[in-house]
């Protein structure tokens, strides 16, 4: 069975491959749980992600004259706990 600091480095890693680095924020780790079964953990990562603009000027300046606006953003990682493989990655409302 894997421990829980490597089922953290799963998720993180697996969220890294997924979404460009560039473009998250403030990545942290908010939750982590090990299902009453022991088969999975629920590893839950936390970020920041800039709001796009509607403005097409606005998203050229942005960051340079404007200040970006960021939205959070919460990922629920299942990973099977005698393998270590990530099984799903959902949505978690903030």
């Amino acid at each position: 069975m894997i421990d829980v600091k490597e089922a953290v480095r799963q998720a993180t890693e697996y969220l890294e491959q997924l979404y460009p680095l560039s473009q998250l924020h403030d990545v942290l780790l908010e939750e982590v749980s090990l299902s009453d079964d022991g088969r999975y953990w629920f590893v839950t990562l936390g970020f920041s992600r800039p709001i796009p603009s509607p403005d097409p000027m606005r998203r050229v300046t942005e960051g340079v004259l404007h200040s970006a606006k960021y939205q959070r953003e919460y990922k629920v990682f299942e990973i099977d706990s005698a393998t270590g493989q990530v099984k799903s990655m959902k949505i978690r409302a903030a």
